[in-house]
């Protein structure tokens, strides 16, 4: 079996945009949360202006017209003025709070949008692949980094059929990693997927690693089940 890291992420872009700053390399560790790779947002931050301008004044409108249906609510409780200017009043009170929650989700738009000129990582790890320079140009769904969640170490392999029967979750198995001089480890199985390859006949089963120091994803090992 091999190594394998407990997640992988390939982190993408969403916006079209120029790289102004890659603040990472190949094997550097980052935090949940940090700035990896930095889009410019000049354009994004005026179109977020605009947004907030357009609400400010859908909000005012919205205040002026609930003033005016108040006005035709007096007079026809006085009877100067007909239901159906009573009717127009409200459905213009109507209309601007329409707009108004227009305008506030063209904002909610317009943030979310500028929050993506920043790629930040999702979970403390390792990069381990680079696809991106000062200056590129992003496009929706490229790749742009690949990040390894190292903290806790899978051992993935895959056991016959007749086998299956005799291992359960929870069980401790030895490991033996081939790279560390036959280094053996005792590994928890936390993983059966319980449907096997149709060639092989093979089940694929996950066991937990304890922390090792030089111990990698992609390492080979080799594990050993108790009868």
């Amino acid at each position: 079996g091999v190594v394998v890291p407990d997640r992988t992420v390939t982190l993408a872009a969403k916006i079209v945009g120029r790289v102004v700053a890659v603040n990472v390399d190949e094997g550097d560790r980052v935090k949940t949360g940090d700035v990896m790779v930095d889009i410019g947002d000049a354009e994004l931050r005026a179109n977020l202006s605009a947004a907030e301008a357009r609400l400010r004044m859908e909000e005012v409108t919205r205040a002026h017209q609930e003033k005016l249906a108040e006005r035709v609510r007096s007079l026809r409780e006085q009877g100067t003025v007909s239901a159906e200017n009573l009717d127009d009043a409200n459905f213009m009170v109507v209309a601007a709070e329409q707009a108004v929650g227009s305008a506030r989700a063209d904002v909610a738009r317009a943030r979310a949008m500028l929050a993506e000129t920043k790629i930040r990582a999702p979970f403390d790890g390792i990069i381990i692949r680079k696809d991106i320079e000062t200056g590129d140009v992003t496009s929706p769904g490229e790749p742009l980094l690949i990040l390894e969640d190292h903290a806790t170490l899978l051992f993935r392999t895959n056991v016959k059929e007749q086998d299956i029967p005799r291992i359960e979750k929870g069980q401790i198995i030895t490991v033996t990693i081939d790279a560390l001089d036959d280094l053996a480890l005792d590994a928890t199985i936390t993983k059966i997927v319980p449907s096997g390859d149709l060639s092989t006949h093979e089940f694929l089963v996950e066991a937990t690693l304890p922390a090792q120091d030089k111990l990698y994803p992609g390492m080979f090992g080799k594990a050993e089940f108790a009868r």
